[in-house]
């Protein structure tokens, strides 16, 4: 089975060397060969793909999560900038920092957590459970990237001075909306995968890693919240 899977994993061992620094030629590769196999694994085998990359207990997981991180944190801060428009006189800068700093605390509390968890039938290594909360930051970068796109269409199709009746506007609006609950619901379920094939690589059973998800995505979102209010407020 292993040597069946190894070619399937080469370009994510092949973005990183074996010393674990962060240098360019190294960061570059990872956008262009470790990131695209890692996505392709993610969408096309959700369940036994996802499970396989957070199975990895090397330095290439700390080296994929923490790029990971970073770029869902970036996405969280330029994406917002760019959309709240001639909002950024008022609005700021720092505001949309503080955003992408929230998102990088939610990662690394669902990790946390995730260790948490599994430290209490074994000694998982904290710098490899990274790429739990790492990982959460596909789905959510995803939702982010819907939100933008909505945006864009929705300054030309959404107008009501377009839209020749108020039904027709009701009927847009709505239409819309149960597109959004949609893709919020999808990225939900998208969560809830990572963590519970998070816990059944380390050998959690089914029932436990099936319940313990969503305690683990919901508390993550509880404890992220009050942390920022706590920093940010």
């Amino acid at each position: 089975m292993e040597n069946q899977q190894q070619p399937e994993m080469l370009p994510l061992q092949e973005a990183q060397t074996t010393n674990g620094s962060f240098d360019k030629e190294k960061i570059a590769r990872f956008y262009k060969q470790g990131l695209p196999a890692l996505l392709k694994k993610f969408f096309y085998e959700p369940i036994n793909g996802t499970q396989t990359i957070l199975s990895e207990k090397n330095e290439s997981s700390y080296f994929n999560a923490i790029i990971l991180m970073a770029s869902t944190m970036v996405l969280y801060i330029i994406l917002p900038y760019i959309m709240i428009g001639e909002m950024r006189e008022y609005v700021g800068f720092g505001k949309m920092f503080k955003v992408g700093l929230t998102i990088l605390l939610l990662m690394l509390v669902i990790s946390l957590i995730v260790f948490g968890i599994k430290s209490i039938s074994g000694k998982p290594i904290f710098k490899n459970e990274l790429l739990t909360g790492a990982i959460c930051g596909i789905p959510l970068s995803l939702l982010l990237i819907f939100i933008f796109v909505l945006q864009l269409f929705a300054k030309d199709s959404l107008q009501l001075d377009r839209i020749s009746s108020s039904f027709e506007a009701i009927s847009s609006f709505q239409n819309v909306g149960m597109i959004a609950a949609l893709v919020m619901l999808y990225v939900f379920l998208f969560l809830l995968n990572i963590v519970q094939q998070s816990l059944k690589s380390a050998g959690t059973k089914d029932a436990y890693a099936w319940y313990l998800s969503p305690i683990t995505i919901l508390i993550s979102f509880y404890i992220t919240t009050k942390i920022a209010e706590g920093l940010f407020n």
